[in-house]
């Protein structure tokens, strides 16, 4: 079996996940602030078709995993999550 690794009450988990929010709360509060000059011919609502895509995928792993889960196959799914949050770590970059 396969051993997480961090757990409940990790002290290491709490300081990554209060880091995580910290940063994304900043970013998203400093960039709201500033307006990115932009070239008028760029079509900036390409991202929302690549956010979609990306959520899309996003969704499709994560249903991946579950199955993977129940029929016990603990390292495919752990990599399947992987995946997906890598994938929901770009969305939120290209969000933001």
């Amino acid at each position: 079996m396969l051993q997480p690794v961090l757990t409940k009450n990790d002290k290491k988990a709490r300081i990554l996940i209060f880091t995580v929010s910290f940063v994304v709360f900043a970013a998203v509060v400093a960039l709201g602030k500033y307006k990115i000059p932009m070239n008028d011919k760029f079509d900036v609502h390409i991202f929302a078709r690549i956010n979609a895509v990306i959520n899309t995928l996003v969704s499709i792993l994560l249903l991946a995993g579950l199955m993977l889960a129940k029929k016990g196959k603990f390292l495919q799914h752990k990599k399947i999550m992987i995946t997906a949050m890598v994938l929901s770590v770009l969305f939120l970059v290209s969000y933001i």
